[in-house]
Parts: C-alpha cells; sequence; structure tokens
C-alpha cells in the first residue's frame, strides 16, 4: 500500500541465510512462554530427522520440509515487525515466515534498518545473506512471493515474476513430455489442477498478458505432443483429433469423456486460463481476523461486497449457492457468516466429475477440509 501511494521508493529485499537449518531452538521456545505442551514442542525440535535410513540430531533449527516447520519458524520470528518499527515508525515491512521486505523514503534509511535487522537475528542464530540481501529502488522493480513489484511512469504494478513464469511453463512442458503414452482425457486432467491453482493465484494482479503468454506455451507443448504421438499423420488430421471449437475457439484442447456419476458423455476441455477473470484484492482493514467473533459482521460484508460479480444474480456460483438455499450443508450455518467460502466437488475430478451445478456445493473453509479428512464411504452426497 505504501508503495501503491509512492510515499516509499526503495525496497530491502532481506534473505536469511539457511533459516531452517540455523534458527535457534531457544528462541522458539521463548516465544512460546508457558504454552501448554511446551515440553511436547522442545522434544519435537530435538527429534531429528531420517535420512537414508541415519538418523540425524538436530541441535539448531527445524527440518525443512516437516509439517510443522514453517509455523515453529514463524514462531521464531515473532516480533520482527514491531522491532523494526522501534529503529524507525516510518519504515514499512511486510513478511510472510521467513521471506520480508522493508520499505522506505530513501535510500540511507534501509542501509540503518539492515544493521539493525542483522543484530536482531544474530541472537535467534541467523543472519541475512550478504550476496541476496540488497537495497533496490522501485523503479527498477523486485519480485517478493512471485509476484514482480514495479513502478511504471509512477504507477505501481504487480505481476507474476517472470522467474516463477518460465518455471511454471518448465513444469507443464515436462508434465506433458512424460506423458506421451498417455490417452487425451488423463493429459487434460493432469493439468487442469495445475493451470487451475497458477490461475488463482496470480489473478489478483496484472496477469492478462501472462495468462495469454502461458496459454500459447501449453498450446505448443500439447502440439509438438500430439505429433509425437502420431507422426505419420498431417496437421488437418491431428487438429481434428485433438481440437474442438468451443465458445469460438477453434483450438479448444479437449475430447469426449464419460460421466461415472450421470452416466452420460460430457466434453472433457483443457482449463482456458487466458479467460481467468482478474479479481483484484482488497486490502483488509487493521488487523481484522475471521476467528473474531466479533467482526463477523464485518467479514460477513466484506464477502458480499467485494464478491459481487463472483456472486452475481445467475452466475454459476449464485446457481450453486441457492440450490443449497444460501447455507453451508455440513455447519448448517449461512455460507456469509464471516468464514473463507470454498467450492467442493460432489464426484471428484480425478473420478469423472465435472464442473457443472449439480456437482458442486460452496462450503465454509473449515468445513471445506472436514469432508476431505472423511473416508471414501462418508464423503458429501
Amino acid at each position: 500500500m505504501r508503495l501503491q501511494k509512492g510515499r516509499d521508493t526503495w525496497v530491502l529485499e532481506a534473505d536469511i541465510k539457511g533459516f531452517f537449518d540455523n534458527i535457534a531452538h531457544e528462541s522458539i521456545l521463548k516465544q512460546l512462554g508457558n504454552l501448554p505442551k511446551r515440553d511436547l514442542i522442545q522434544r519435537w525440535l530435538k527429534a531429528g530427522y531420517v535420512l537414508k535410513g541415519d538418523i540425524n540430531p538436530t541441535k539448531t533449527g527445524t527440518p525443512q520440509g516437516g509439517v510443522i516447520s514453517p509455523l515453529l519458524a514463524n514462531i521464531g520470528l515473532h516480533g520482527l515487525e514491531q522491532f523494526i518499527k522501534t529503529t524507525n515508525s516510518k519504515l514499512g515491512i511486510v513478511r510472510y515466515a521467513d521471506d520480508f521486505i522493508v520499505t522506505a523514503k530513501d535510500k540511507g534509511s534501509l542501509e540503518k534498518a539492515q544493521t539493525r535487522i542483522q543484530q536482531w537475528l544474530s541472537e535467534r542464530g541467523l543472519e541475512l545473506s550478504t550476496e541476496k540481501t540488497v537495497i533496490t529502488s522501485i523503479e527498477k522493480g523486485f519480485d517478493f512471493l512471485g509476484f514482480n513489484h514495479r513502478h511504471y511512469n509512477g504507477k505501481l504494478l504487480i505481476k507474476p515474476s517472470k522467474k516463477k513464469v518460465l518455471a511454471f511453463c518448465k513444469r507443464i512442458g515436462e508434465e506433458i513430455k512424460a506423458m506421451n503414452g498417455c490417452e487425451q482425457e488423463v493429459v487434460i486432467k493432469k493439468l487442469n489442477p495445475i493451470l487451475r491453482g497458477f490461475a488463482n493465484y496470480y489473478k489478483g494482479v496484472v496477469s492478462k498478458v501472462t495468462f495469454s503468454y502461458i496459454s500459447s506455451r501449453v498450446w505448443y507443448y500439447l502440439w509438438s505432443w500430439a505429433k509425437r504421438r502420431h507422426p505419420n499423420k498431417n496437421t488437418k488430421w491431428i487438429r481434428k483429433r485433438y481440437f474442438k471449437t468451443i465458445k469460438g475457439n477453434k483450438w479448444t484442447f479437449a475430447c469426449t469423456g464419460t460421466d461415472k456419476r450421470r452416466g452420460k458423455e460430457v466434453e472433457i476441455i483443457l482449463y482456458p486460463i487466458t479467460y481467468t477473470p482478474i479479481e483484484r484484492h482488497v486490502k483488509v482493514k487493521g488487523e481484522a481476523s475471521p476467528d473474531d467473533p466479533s467482526l463477523k459482521e464485518y467479514w460477513k460484508k466484506r464477502h458480499q461486497k467485494y464478491g459481487k460479480s463472483y456472486w452475481e444474480k445467475n452466475s454459476r456460483n449464485y446457481k450453486i449457492a441457492q440450490n443449497q438455499n444460501w447455507k453451508c450443508p455440513i455447519c448448517g450455518e449461512p455460507l456469509f457468516n464471516g468464514e473463507e467460502i470454498e467450492t467442493h466437488h460432489i464426484t471428484p475430478v480425478a473420478e469423472g466429475g465435472q464442473n457443472d451445478i449439480e456437482n458442486l456445493v460452496h462450503l465454509h473453509q473449515a468445513c471445506h477440509k472436514q469432508v476431505h479428512s472423511k473416508s471414501k464411504s462418508n464423503r458429501l452426497k
């Protein structure tokens, strides 16, 4: 927000060297205070890890990739934001686990802050990487959490970072290449959640050009895949075999499959990432938390106001909610009670479930997790 308004034009891109390997156990335990089961957490930290059958003790750090490691590491860095503010109240800071940036109006303020931050980290067994920690002008731009932030003619634009886009395209190419012997339906069902996941992560920023670029790269990979499968067939045959005209697009990668739940033929279509709608994120007010019962009305109104296009009358999401009387079928509470809302496939996509209204239901995020934790026989009907 400070960068958007032009108040801050310099950014400290901080990189903690070997964070998960080096954070002191004492700093994590100190933050926990008298939390119940503190001794259990201490044993977790000291438990070590098994690599190729050998037990490796952990005197410091928490194994990267461990289920609880990100949480413990986040606890260890708790208080960093407040400390930075005490050094200079005019500084801005954004932190996500061990990734953080500090913003300021001038470079000198960040140089002083960097020295103080290093002192704070050293008390916790950590240090800033001298190679990767840099101070950058917003005019040049910087990457943070997969997004590129940069001023263009004085206006801040946030886009998917080039590095992440190229890595994503490479992954898609490798996935497709590994499926040379697979049927088209298998390929589509493998790629769709990957494409949709990328689109959902980046749909809140300036991503239209990126989505179009990815779409063209995916088309090239799929065309090459089809050519490899049929080296003796001409272009016209391959196009007719693997591509259909759907909603005006003559090159839609699609095939006919069977809906196992209803026993009828359906079109199985590659997720059209180009058509992903851009939905701007609206910053949450202050330190408002969805878990605060006193703010239930705030979160309810926020969902309704900023989800207007999502819940537009007669839209697919509107009709799904209407079918379930605007209530979560798991807890029975109204959908708009302030909790995050997710859409669940009654018959999983992997088992032939489609994205039609009859196969979708809106659930509160916690209820959605509850459904997926149940056994196959106890699924939502």
